[in-house]
Order: C-alpha cells, then sequence, then structure tokens
C-alpha cells in the first residue's frame, strides 16, 4: 500500500508540474502577444480621441465609442490619404510582382546553369547591397531627371526595382538549390523544354519561397521614403510616406490624424501578411536544407 501510495503521489506530482508548466508557457505567450499587439491598440486609441485628451494623465486605456469613425471620415476628407494609398498599392504590388519574378529567374540561372563569371555575379550581387541607398541617391537622380523619370511612380518603381532585385535573387537562389535537380531533369527527358519546366515544375515547387519574397519586396517598397521624397514632388503623386511626414507641422503635429492614418496605413500590409503568413515561415526556412 505504502509503495502504491508513493508511486500515485509522485504521478501526481508531475502531473501538477506538466499542468503548471503549461500554464507558465501559455501566460508567457499571451504576455507577448500583448506586448506585439500593444502598440498597435494604443495607436488605434489615441487617434480616435479628441487632442485635448491626448496628453492626460492617467491615460485612459479603453477608447469611447460616441464617435470612432468620425476621425477617419474627417482625415479622407480633408487631406489626399486615398490617392497617397493608391500610389503607394501601384508602387508595391508592381514592384513587388516584377523584383520577385526577375530575381526568381536570375537565381534559376543562378542556381542551374555553370558558366563564366557565375561566382562573380552571386558575389556583385550581395556587393550591391553594402552600399547605402544614399549614395546612389544623387547618380540616380541625374539619370532620372535627363530621361524624364522624375515625379513618376514608374521612375520611383524603377528605383526600387534597382534594389529589391538583388535582394528577391539571393532569396530566391538559396531556395532554388534546396529543390532537386532530379525532378526537372525528369521533365525535361520527358521532352519539356527548360522554360517550360521553370513554370511548370520548379515555380509552382517555389510557392512559399517566392511568397516570402513577395512580402518582403512589397513591405520595403511601401514604407521607402527617401527615394519617394527625392523623386516625386507634386502632392498627387505622393506615397503614403510622403503623407505621414506631410502632417507634421512646424509649431504643431495632429497627432490624432497622424495614428488615423497610420493605424490606416498598416492595413494593407496585415492583410498582405494574414493572407501569405503560412508560406512565410517555410519560404524562408526551407533554404537552409539543400535537397
Amino acid at each position: 500500500m505504502s509503495e502504491r501510495g508513493g508511486h500515485d503521489g509522485v504521478s501526481l506530482r508531475q502531473q501538477i508540474s506538466k499542468i503548471a508548466g503549461r500554464l507558465v508557457l501559455a501566460a508567457l505567450i499571451l504576455f507577448l502577444c500583448g506586448a506585439a499587439v500593444f502598440p498597435f491598440y494604443w495607436m488605434f486609441v489615441t487617434s480616435i480621441r479628441p487632442s485635448g485628451q491626448l496628453f492626460e494623465f492617467p491615460p485612459e486605456l479603453l477608447p469611447s465609442a460616441d464617435s470612432v469613425f468620425t476621425p477617419y471620415l474627417t482625415l479622407f476628407e480633408s487631406s489626399g490619404l486615398a490617392t497617397w494609398l493608391w500610389n503607394s498599392v501601384r508602387v508595391s504590388l508592381g514592384t513587388a510582382f516584377l523584383a520577385s519574378f526577375l530575381g526568381a529567374m536570375t537565381a534559376y540561372a543562378l542556381s542551374r546553369f555553370r558558366f563564366r563569371g557565375r561566382g562573380a555575379s552571386e558575389m556583385l550581387l550581395l556587393l550591391t547591397q553594402m552600399f547605402p541607398g544614399i549614395l546612389l541617391a544623387l547618380p540616380m537622380y541625374m539619370l532620372f531627371a535627363r530621361l524624364g523619370l522624375l515625379d513618376s511612380l514608374t521612375g520611383l518603381s524603377l528605383a526600387y526595382l534597382a534594389f529589391l532585385i538583388p535582394v528577391a535573387t539571393s532569396l530566391l537562389k538559396a531556395f532554388f538549390d534546396s529543390i532537386p535537380v532530379a525532378l526537372e531533369e525528369a521533365s525535361l527527358i520527358d521532352g519539356a523544354s527548360r522554360l517550360g519546366t521553370f513554370f511548370r515544375i520548379t515555380l509552382p515547387l517555389s510557392l512559399p519561397g517566392l511568397a516570402s519574397t513577395y512580402l518582403f519586396c512589397f513591405i520595403i517598397a511601401w514604407d521607402e521614403y527617401l527615394f519617394a521624397r527625392m523623386f516625386i514632388r507634386q502632392p498627387d503623386n505622393w506615397t503614403v510616406s510622403l503623407g505621414l511626414a506631410a502632417f507634421t507641422g512646424e509649431f504643431i503635429t495632429p497627432w490624432d490624424q497622424v495614428m488615423a492614418a497610420a493605424t490606416i496605413v498598416t492595413l494593407p500590409a496585415a492583410i498582405m501578411f494574414l493572407f501569405l503568413q503560412r508560406y512565410l515561415v517555410r519560404g524562408l526556412t526551407a533554404g537552409g536544407v539543400k535537397g
């Protein structure tokens, strides 16, 4: 009886210890999630609070439900936020698509073909990431001025592509290296062309890598400010990064409008992430193991 009781006591202590460990882990996860979400929650609360209440102490953590949408409607009516959002959507979506596609073509060539200068080409792509963007700002500005691409969303997209294509190539090459070559060889033996094999076999298998690369390029193009500030002058061609900076005044800054605009600006990237999140982790880690 005493031996059985001892075993039961040990088993009970193990179960209590396991439950306590799970509770501690759940509490830690909830705390980290709350710490990550709270800045966005506070940004939204600040956006719907009157300016006179922004610096009250102690601050109110719960928003007032009286006029939640009024600041946002006022913001769209009094500023060009809708136009800036549309400009950013066009630039970011188009730039991310072209950078991912051209980067995929370049990465596939570097991954599958052996040619003279292949190693030097890879090294050159990596070297382009060592230089800060401001170093190339003046030469690109002079070149775009001669080509008539200043104050143009097309010119801004070309400037982004110059920096995003090497990044996309580096990300996707590691992923293509992990795809077995035997799958492509089997397709070529069956009579498919190299280009057909690329679009029918390699690209579908590299969907997680393409999704993560596309999301990465989209976020960079969506948040970029330096080249947009240099190349775009007319407010009708501004992107959201320029529009947000325009709310800052010399003597006063309407923080409620800034937070309302920032809340709206974060939504497209968040929606994009929600659609592509299942591919993101696989795409970022798949290139780590070569198949």
